[in-house]
């Protein structure tokens, strides 16, 4: 018997499955892969994902039917790694490849076509809010949300320009107030090392103003995995996808192991 299976007959399990809140970091988003990849073993029934900048982008390829593994082989990849090309004329990075690796993971550009319910969380930088969409056209919130303030151009939506979801909320559990069966996963808790160079410290900066958001959300999920990380990884070190990987997926089975342990 699959651990859900025995979990949903037991008269403190859940029948319904989880609710899982995705938070932004760039490429320690590898961790939310590693956790996923340890709920699919154990058969852990995810309901709805709710996710901002990288856990928007690994929550969206989820929720369309694209396994942990394959998710991770693609950020490992140079392909991945190279993905945004600079834009002389904006002097900022622009994510025109990411849009079309979306297109071929995703075909119907459309938050209706994925396969469990998806919550994408941005920034807009005109209202001064943020907003979760989850209805629509699906590339561009996601690529909003993933668009890192200094690093990367707004995308306009409607008129208005938004940025990474994780610059006014990075625990997006919004949608799942009130529900009592809500994981979060937060991927930033590492040691700062000091920063010698301007994207460093726009990186420090960024983390900081989003960490009060997380702090604040964080009440809002009965279970909540924040692994320490012992050294610190850029929000562009795709080369420690697999490292990464392997923190999240160990995080997710001693969380498993803990909740079989209550059971």
């Amino acid at each position: 018997m699959k651990f859900f299976d025995y979990f949903k007959s037991s008269n403190k399990g859940n029948p319904d499955g989880f609710n899982l809140v995705l938070s932004g970091g760039g490429a320690r988003g590898a961790i939310h892969l590693g956790v996923l990849k340890a709920f699919d073993e154990n058969n852990i029934k995810i309901n709805a994902v709710s996710g901002t900048s990288i856990g928007a982008v690994v929550g969206s390829l989820y929720c369309a039917g694209v396994k942990p593994d394959e998710i991770k082989e693609i950020m490992k990849s140079s392909r991945f790694a190279n993905i945004f090309q600079l834009s002389l004329r904006k002097g900022l990075l622009k994510m025109t490849k990411l849009k079309k690796a979306l297109a071929e993971l995703i075909p119907v550009n459309d938050f209706n076509s994925l396969k469990i319910p998806f919550y994408c969380c941005v920034s807009n930088l005109d209202s001064g809010k943020y907003e979760i969409k989850n209805s629509g056209e699906l590339s561009k919130a996601v690529l909003a949300s993933a668009s890192i303030p200094i690093i990367f151009a707004p995308v306009e939506i409607h008129n208005n320009h938004y940025v990474d979801g994780g610059l006014l909320n990075n625990l997006p559990v919004d949608p799942f107030k009130g529900d009592k069966n809500v994981i979060g996963i937060h991927v930033n808790k590492q040691t700062y090392n000091g920063a010698n160079n301007m994207r460093g410290v726009a990186e420090r900066v960024f983390t900081l103003i989003s960490k009060q958001s997380v702090d604040k959300n964080r009440k809002h999920c009965q279970y909540f995995i924040e692994p320490i990380l012992e050294k610190s990884y850029n929000v562009l070190d795709f080369g420690s996808t697999q490292e990464l990987f392997d923190i999240g997926y160990k995080e997710g089975i001693r969380f498993v192991n803990q909740l079989k342990a209550k059971v």
